[in-house]
C-alpha cells in the first residue's frame, strides 16, 4: 500500500485490511499476528471496560504513549488520512477512536474481528457488511452472528454498557478474588503506580472518587486501569499476580489464539460485503 495515497487506501481491493474491535491483550495479539502476515490493521478503541493488561496491549497508543509489541508499533489515528498512512507503515498498526460505522464508510473491510469481549447482549451481526466476520467469546456462534468464532477466557469483568452506565458491571471474576480490585463506586480513577509495580496486601493502589482501593494480596501489578479514566461502579481497576508473572509483551494465551485465528482466516473464503 502506498503510504501517501489516501485514494488508494479507500479504493484498492488488493490491500487486505483487517479491523479489530477492541484494544485489549487479545485484540493486540491478533493485530501483531495479522500485521506480520501482510494485513493492514486498524484497532477501534472501546472505552469500557478499561484495558487492564496495558503492558500487553496497544491501548496506550490511543493516548500517544510509545507502544510496541513483538516488533510491531501502534500509533493513534484521528482521521482517515492518518489511518491510511499509519496502516501502510511497515510493522505498524493504527489505533483509532473512530468506530466501525466510520470505518465501513471509508472502504471495504476484508476481515473484522470483534475482540471487545463484551457480553452476549452486545453481540451484533456484521456478516453482511464485511468480507469475513470473526468473534471472540462464548456468545459468538458460526452461522448465527459470525463466520468464525473463538473462545476466549478473560480474567476480568466486562461492563454491559459504556462508562456512562450507572448500574454496576457484570463480572466473570468473583468479587472476593484477591487478585483483582474493582471500583467500589462510580468516579474518576487515579493511581500513581505503573504496570509491573510490586505491592503488598493493604498497599494503596489508587483512589476512585472519594474511595481508596487497596491491594488484597502480595505480588506485582500485571493489570492496571489507566490513570484519569471515569469509570462506573464495578469496573476492573487492577490485577495482581505473583512476582514472576509476565507483565509486558504479547500475552502467551492470546498469542496462541491469534495463531489459530490466522490459520482459520487464511482457510476461509471471504464474501463481498454490501456496497
Amino acid at each position: 500500500m502506498n503510504a501517501t495515497s489516501f485514494s488508494y487506501f479507500v479504493s484498492a481491493v488488493d490491500a487486505d485490511v483487517a479491523v479489530i474491535l477492541g484494544t485489549n491483550e487479545f485484540a493486540s495479539a491478533l493485530a501483531v499476528t495479522l500485521r506480520k502476515n501482510g494485513y493492514h490493521v486498524i484497532l477501534s478503541h472501546e472505552p469500557c471496560p478499561p484495558v487492564l493488561r496495558r503492558g500487553m496491549a496497544f491501548d496506550d497508543a490511543l493516548y500517544d504513549d510509545p507502544c510496541e509489541l513483538a516488533g510491531v508499533r501502534a500509533r493513534r489515528a484521528e482521521d482517515a488520512v492518518q489511518l491510511a498512512n499509519i496502516a501502510a507503515e511497515p510493522a505498524c498498526v493504527a489505533v483509532t477512536p473512530l468506530q466501525l460505522s466510520d470505518l465501513l464508510a471509508l472502504r471495504r473491510i476484508q476481515v473484522l474481528i470483534d475482540a471487545r469481549l463484551k457480553p452476549s447482549s452486545a453481540t451484533p451481526d456484521y456478516r453482511r457488511y464485511v468480507g469475513l466476520s470473526v468473534g471472540l467469546g462464548d456468545h459468538f456462534a458460526i452461522g448465527e452472528n459470525c463466520d468464525l468464532a473463538f473462545k476466549a477466557a478473560p480474567t476480568h469483568c466486562f461492563a454491559l454498557d459504556d462508562c456512562r452506565a450507572r448500574r454496576p458491571c457484570e463480572r466473570v471474576v468473583a468479587v472476593d478474588d484477591p487478585a483483582f480490585a474493582f471500583a467500589p463506586a462510580r468516579g474518576a480513577w487515579h493511581t500513581p503506580l505503573e504496570i509491573g509495580a510490586a505491592v503488598r496486601s493493604g498497599d494503596l493502589i489508587g483512589r476512585i472518587g472519594a474511595s481508596s482501593v487497596r491491594a488484597r494480596r502480595d505480588g506485582a501489578l500485571v493489570g492496571l486501569a489507566r490513570d484519569g479514566l471515569a469509570l462506573p461502579e464495578g469496573s476492573p481497576l487492577a490485577e495482581i499476580a505473583d512476582g514472576t508473572a509476565t507483565t509486558r509483551g504479547v500475552d502467551p494465551s492470546a498469542k496462541i489464539l491469534a495463531k489459530s485465528a490466522l490459520t482459520a482466516i487464511k482457510g476461509t473464503v471471504k464474501r463481498h460485503p454490501l456496497k
